[in-house]
């Protein structure tokens, strides 16, 4: 348990801190591009606005875009590389201007114009070229700005940042790794006192338990048996069985606990324990079927697996309703076994019940006293199913019924 808790801690630490990275350069760089993309299409629209030219400046004076766009530097021109390609309706070249830049001729221009206005769109991207379409009369003007260096310093700062923050997030696991040892100590010990402490208790209550079985009996020898002794009886049964449950409980728990594994026929194990139960149903007043599947096996503990299957009866068969309906079903489902048992209940909220393999936990205390039990059995059955690499789930489909599943 204290090394799952480790684990759970661990996982929940570092993917806080990689959520908190995410967000944090998803918006430093999702901010970074926007910026890039508002800013050519500042360029753009001046150039556009101005027939593919920059306008003339007066000297010590920036460049007036519209009232929406920041102003350009007198430097803007001479430091922009662009094209402008001419079309008509059909999409066809008409004439080509690349005096603003070296890196593209004539053909390649009149290529790029050409599949952008085939696109349909009126901006967007080929390559790291940013492009605008301007619809005029039967002819469209096709402007094209080279956004290269700044797509390459905004990819080298995307890499570089994802770079630092994995270092980061490797960084935070060791701490994490290394610190929640010390973060999870105390509860450890206070952990292991508590199972030191119910594996002593229990231990110790079976000497006063034998003592008091043996002065019942030589009661009963000398005055008979009485309802008094009866009752005495009784109750060292229940302790006898709930200090046998404790230490079973308190053995499971521990880290290095390990059920002895073999193959055996899952189908004729379950069919043995399962059998025994269907007439002592019938006694209850209730009904008991059995769909077990031919030819499963299993690899794992055959004792313990059987004892799932008598804690998941005996749950069904006394809490079911009056003239309650058990079913028990072994089936293959992919690669796993699936135990499943059902049974009717007079009324349950419909949903997840996993709340029931707490330890000691009564739904209802005043009916769960009168029909016996101690609120341990089912996490019994929980932490053996766990030890099998499985899983055991407690689900309502409706008011009239509950389902335990064990997929292992």
């Amino acid at each position: 348990m204290i090394k799952k808790l480790r684990t759970k801690m661990i996982i929940v630490s570092t993917l806080s801190v990689l959520a908190v990275l995410v967000v944090i350069l998803g918006v430093i760089n999702g901010v970074t591009f926007y910026n890039i993309n508002q800013r050519a299409d500042e360029l753009i629209h001046i150039l556009a606005e101005n027939e593919g030219r920059f306008p003339k400046l007066v000297e010590g004076e920036p460049i007036q875009p519209k009232k929406d766009r920041h102003n350009v530097s007198p430097e803007t021109p001479y430091e922009t590389r662009f094209f402008t390609v001419y079309v008509d309706r059909a999409g066809r070249a008409l004439a080509a201007d690349t005096g603003s830049i070296a890196a593209i001729n004539t053909a390649v221009a009149t290529e790029m114009a050409e599949k952008a206005y085939a696109s349909g769109r009126s901006d967007g991207f080929i390559q790291d070229y940013k492009y605008s379409v301007s619809k005029n009369g039967d002819k469209a003007m096709i402007v094209f700005l080279d956004c290269g260096r700044d797509l390459r310093t905004f990819r080298s700062f995307l890499v570089t940042s994802l770079m630092v923050a994995a270092a980061g997030l490797v960084g935070v696991f060791v701490l994490v790794y290394v610190l929640s040892k010390f973060a999870i100590k105390p509860l450890a010990e206070s952990y292991e006192k508590q199972k030191r402490f119910i594996t002593d208790a229990s231990h110790e209550i079976k000497t006063p338990l034998t003592i008091i079985g043996a002065n019942t009996e030589i009661i009963e020898m000398q005055s008979g048996e009485s309802e008094w002794t009866q009752s005495t009886r009784n109750q060292i049964r229940r302790l006898t069985e709930l200090t046998v449950q404790l230490v079973s409980l308190a053995r499971m728990d521990e880290e290095n606990a390990k059920l002895p594994m073999v193959d055996f026929s899952l189908s004729d194990a379950v069919q043995e324990e399962a059998e025994p139960f269907v007439p002592l149903a019938q006694t209850s007043g209730k009904t008991l079927m059995l769909e077990i599947e031919d030819g499963i096996s299993c690899f794992g503990d055959e004792a313990a697996l059987r004892k799932v299957v008598s804690i998941l009866l005996e749950n069904a068969i006394r809490y079911s309703d009056a003239e309650g309906k058990i079913s028990l079903k072994l089936s293959r489902q992919g690669k796993k076994n699936r135990l499943w048992v059902r049974n009717t209940v007079n009324g349950i909220e419909p949903g997840s019940h996993d709340i029931m393999f707490e330890r000691f936990y009564r739904a209802d205390s005043s009916r769960n006293s009168k029909a016996g039990g101690y609120g341990i059995g089912l996490s019994i059955a929980q932490s053996i199913i766990e030890q099998h690499k499985g899983k055991l789930t407690a689900h309502s489909k409706d008011t009239r019924s509950i389902e335990f599943t064990a997929l292992f």
